[in-house]
């Protein structure tokens, strides 16, 4: 029996040089360096996903639906922000 694989939840924290930088969701203490090249679809910062490493490869699911809320939550809080002024 192989390892159970272990799905991580992850926010995309910046593009660099070719390299997806996540952070681990939601303490965003621990990164993740994935090369752009591993994943097919695209992903901008702020997206949330699963990530699931098996052996060298990553397999990386986005939730849609979570990066909506987000960034419904964090637009809201903007608005919220601006209004005070």
């Amino acid at each position: 029996m192989g390892m159970p694989v272990n799905k991580v939840k992850y926010t995309l924290d910046k593009v660099e040089d070719n390299i997806y930088v996540f952070l681990e969701y939601p303490d965003e203490e621990n990164q993740l360096m994935v090369p752009v090249n591993k994943y097919s679809g695209e992903l901008s910062e702020g997206d949330i996903v699963w990530i699931r490493k098996i052996d060298s490869e990553f397999m990386i699911e986005l939730l849609d639906e979570e990066t909506e809320d987000m960034r419904d939550k964090v637009s809201k809080l903007l608005e919220k922000l601006k209004n005070k002024k």
